[in-house]
């Protein structure tokens, strides 16, 4: 990861007490997020799939996403409903093996 250099930390520092100073007050910074691994299913050749990932409660999602660990496996769609996140596709027709697929949504407090 690479670190802030002494210039960057104090302009961040000017910038956040100018919008605190603008705002008249304090400065609310964004809250922490985290990801949440859904758990994995197998897919296999033709077959659709929707699999979900779910933030803990008294947490929203703020995006998310999934993964498989085949390129054959086509996205359609990808989005949350309340806490969960859904990701939907299909595995092609093609296909000679199963694959794993996940879905993740990253978690913050609202």
């Amino acid at each position: 990861m690479k670190r802030w250099s002494q210039v960057h930390r104090a302009a961040f520092a000017l910038s956040v007490a100018a919008l605190a100073v603008a705002t008249g007050g304090t400065v609310a910074l964004a809250a922490p997020f985290h990801k949440v691994n859904g758990p994995e299913s197998y897919v296999t050749a033709g077959q659709e799939m929707t699999v979900t990932a779910t933030c803990p409660s008294g947490e929203v999602p703020t995006g998310g996403g999934g993964y498989s660990t085949s390129v054959l496996f086509t996205v359609s769609r990808s989005f949350a409903i309340d806490t969960t996140w859904y990701w939907s596709g299909r595995y092609s027709p093609g296909a000679t093996e199963s694959a794993k697929v996940s879905a993740f949504v990253i978690c913050t407090t609202p």
